[in-house]
């Protein structure tokens, strides 16, 4: 894909650390719906290329100083939430590459205040048994 062609597609975003995240990329996949991942460290990397993942964003969340957008455009990012100091930080990180909006999956009910003065738009609350299908509903 050449750079203009990389700068018209939107993707989504997703950091997807645990198994409703690996659901969701593959139902991204499966629609066929142009998406990174977003990682920061190297087993996080080796995981997403595990499930055959191709486009991962690496990012160093101590350095703020190498936040710095990447030559794409996103549309939407989803966090699937298993740390609660990792998702501010990608939170911190992902307001300022401009995506329509952010969406934290999450188990727990008390974060939301936090996440949301942080810059996240929206919520889902997930048990282990929801599907991650039902984030894409319009």
């Amino acid at each position: 894909m050449n750079k203009s062609e990389q700068t018209c597609t939107e993707y989504v975003l997703v950091s997807a650390p645990n198994r409703a995240g690996k659901e969701f990329i593959n139902l991204l996949r499966t629609k066929g719906i142009q998406y990174y991942a977003i990682t920061n460290n190297n087993y996080g990397k080796k995981r997403l290329e595990a499930m055959g993942v191709d486009r991962i964003i690496m990012v160093n969340t101590e350095d703020a100083s190498s936040w710095t957008a990447p030559q794409i455009r996103i549309s939407k990012v989803y966090l699937f939430e298993v740390s609660f100091n990792l998702c501010c930080r990608y939170i911190q990180i992902c307001k300022d590459w401009n995506p329509k909006s952010i969406h934290v999956i999450t188990k727990r009910g008390n974060a939301r205040v936090t996440y949301r003065a942080l810059g996240a738009d929206h919520f889902t609350y997930i048990n282990n048994n929801q599907e991650a299908s039902l984030l894409l509903l319009p």
